[in-house]
């Protein structure tokens, strides 16, 4: 779960979801509008251990960019 702030770029979070999560231009762009419109949004659902690895490597992006962008794991539902 991607968690909206005032800080974080779109392009970088658009760059996170093409190289970390794999999306298209296309679907990046739109994830990220609806991270900005509702404040926070599923980007995508792993197993727990692979999950942990793509938000360690989102926030360690983030953090070297100087973006606080949050990063949530929480089990499906």
């Amino acid at each position: 779960i991607f968690v909206n702030d005032n800080v974080t770029t779109v392009e970088f979070v658009i760059a996170v979801l093409m190289s970390v999560f794999s999306y298209d231009q296309d679907n990046a762009v739109n994830m990220t509008q609806k991270i900005h419109e509702e404040g926070l949004a599923v980007v995508a659902e792993y197993s727990y251990e692979l999950a942990e690895q793509k938000a360690i490597e989102t926030t360690m992006m983030a953090r070297n960019n100087n973006f606080p962008l949050m990063v949530k794991i929480e089990p499906s539902s």
